[in-house]
């Protein structure tokens, strides 16, 4: 085909004196550094795509070689099979490694490709001299020679494949060879593997880590490189009020959407859990709906609801009441039906609480130095005492445990496993601790800290990696929520009575102090005291206030969607849903609710 200079791509291997006769007509031109290196990126973007003649073109055009002489006999060398040649290549190579120490790893891969090469042939005697002529004299792993001197024994090449975990000549290993041992050479003899990809790959993730709207499953490969890459704020993130919920009587204190995403229960000084259903339309597709499912009385002479937890399997409610309580209550979530009632000690007071991975057991405590290790079907197991609580998570630990993580009253995070009665400090919070929530990969954990805003922990290497601004504080409990489809975005109640919302992925760069700030949600007439993502409906956001109502949030275009649909009957619930957004289907915090 014909290039844009006029220099031809042949259709079979060109000879010399064509070359010559090519490069009389495309003269080279003057090229800087940095274009001649964007040529030899390009070059190997295209020879990986096997356009071998059209990156043979573009380097006669540009004249700058992709690589060293040397080095391209090395690695043609190398995807030919000619390991003599290979390792003469080497040799001529061996001053321009990076550290003279890489010469034997290199040696011993080629020896080792080789060697299995024969073996899958079967010239089992050419690969004993190998073993013993080239690999075994490098002296480098004991044990990987002793793998691979194990392999002579294989009867046939399946065998021999199923025991290397190598996929054979014909499967990509010389190449992949050639990936491995590009590492140990400086850039300008040979080329790191896909070296554009990884840099169109780094571009992507730098302009969506600065997308303060960034809410999205795709990959950054999914992603377009024709255009600078932004989110739409109204197709991505909660920012407006599709429905208020007034069915509660008093303050709203929690809400906390199930892990399955179908449920919502809320609960607050009313004394009454309510549990919500969470419905997605069909039309317009995905834009979710909240309904009233059931509510669930705890007593008024337990002060009101101070937190709730859902069971991992989404079954299981559990409710802990107010300060003075002892006893906390767990239901069945699709019934109502009661299924526990806990009380250890006249002196308790539980107000916190986590469930464990087995959807039976959970940690409860509270800030009187009790903590305890629970169960559905037995009720107290274990106990740490002296152990002043104020807010409990729980994560799988890499041996298949779970560590508990609790919040003491002296600002530390905690790690406790109840199985073999070990504990540890994992950092120190710069102020009190008013709660904490964890990531649904559980490995990030957004700590709520008086008059600090929230701090977003790194679990596995226990460092703090965002410290977030913009909200209110006060005297009061804040509960902060993260979500999104990649747990991208932290959102948080606000003592000026609206919802904080906050992307944790931006960095600096241009509008860096910009997005140190939240966004911020309004439309409350009160603190804002927690709030909760969905963990399967990405941008939808609840919220719970002292204003007695519960808002749910979603993108700009999906609540126009839903709105629309449920003002013609053709939404979930239908007509069940006012012009304004209400539930008119909820209880109305002007009657009594029904009990169960």
């Amino acid at each position: 085909m014909e290039n844009g200079s006029g220099c031809l791509n042949g259709s079979g291997a060109a000879d010399s004196a064509e070359k010559a006769q090519q490069q009389q007509q495309c003269p080279a031109v003057q090229l800087s550094e940095r274009n001649r290196e964007a040529v030899r990126v390009i070059g190997q973007y295209l020879r990986e795509l096997g356009l071998a003649r059209s990156a043979e073109a573009l380097v006669l055009e540009a004249g700058c070689p992709l690589e060293s002489g040397a080095a391209a006999q090395f690695r043609s060398s190398v995807l030919l099979g000619d390991w003599d040649g290979a390792e003469a290549s080497l040799a001529s190579l061996r001053r321009a490694l990076w550290r003279e120490s890489s010469w034997s790893e290199i040696a011993f891969r080629l020896a080792e490709q080789r060697y299995l090469e024969l073996l899958e042939s079967g010239a089992h005697i050419a690969a004993l001299c190998v073993l013993r002529g080239k690999l075994t004299p490098l002296q480098l792993s004991p044990d990987r020679l002793h793998r691979l001197s194990g392999l002579i024994m294989c009867s046939g090449p399946e065998e021999l494949r199923q025991l290397s975990g190598w996929s054979g000549a014909a499967g990509g290993t010389r190449q992949a060879l050639l990936d491995s041992v590009e590492q140990f050479f400086p850039p300008s003899v040979m080329l790191p593997p896909k070296r554009l990809s990884v840099l169109l790959d780094q571009a992507v993730r730098a302009q969506v880590s600065r997308c303060r709207h960034h809410n999205t499953s795709l990959s950054p490969d999914q992603l377009t490189l024709l255009a600078d890459h932004s989110c739409q704020a109204a197709a991505s993130v909660p920012s407006v009020c599709s429905q208020v919920l007034d069915a509660h009587q008093d303050e709203v204190h929690v809400c906390q959407f199930s892990p399955n995403g179908r449920f919502l229960a809320t609960g607050g000084r009313d004394c009454v859990a309510i549990v919500w259903l969470v419905e997605a339309a069909a039309n317009p597709p995905g834009a979710p709906r909240v309904r009233h499912h059931l509510t669930l009385r705890i007593g008024e002479e337990r002060g009101g609801v101070a937190w709730l937890a859902w069971s991992p399997d989404s079954r299981l409610l559990l409710a802990c009441a107010a300060e003075e309580a002892t006893e906390v209550i767990v239901w069945e979530a699709e019934t109502g039906d009661c299924i526990k009632k806990l009380k250890h000690r006249d002196e308790d007071s539980l107000t916190t609480a986590a469930w464990l991975p087995d959807s039976n057991h959970f940690v409860v405590g509270g800030n009187r130095g009790h903590f305890y290790l629970c169960s559905v079907d037995v009720g107290f197991e274990k106990a740490w005492d002296f152990i002043r609580v104020v807010a409990l998570a729980t994560r799988r630990e890499d041996d298949g445990g779970t560590a508990v993580l609790a919040a003491d009253t002296f600002a530390r995070i905690r790690r406790y496993r109840f199985d073999t009665m070990q504990d540890e400090t994992l950092f120190r919070e710069d102020g009190p601790v008013m709660s904490m929530s964890i990531s649904q990969d559980e490995t990030l954990l957004a700590v709520c800290v008086a008059s600090a805003g929230v701090h977003l922990w790194d679990l596995r290497l226990r460092v703090c990696r965002r410290r977030l601004h913009g909200l209110t504080h006060g005297a009061y409990l804040l509960h902060a929520s993260i979500g999104g489809p990649n747990q991208d975005f932290v959102a948080s109640g606000s003592h000026d009575a609206r919802v904080c919302v906050w992307h944790r992925g931006c960095q600096a760069g241009d509008g860096a102090q910009q997005h140190l700030l939240p966004d911020k949600l309004s439309g409350h007439g009160g603190l804002v005291s927690c709030v909760s993502w969905n963990p399967r409906h990405h941008g939808m956001l609840a919220s719970a206030s002292d204003d007695c109502t519960v808002r749910i949030w979603l993108p700009a275009s999906l609540a126009a969607a839903a709105q629309a649909a449920s003002a013609d009957g053709t939404g979930p619930g239908g007509a069940g849903f006012s012009s304004n957004g209400c539930c008119s289907s909820t209880v109305s915090k002007h009657q009594p609710p029904p009990l169960l």
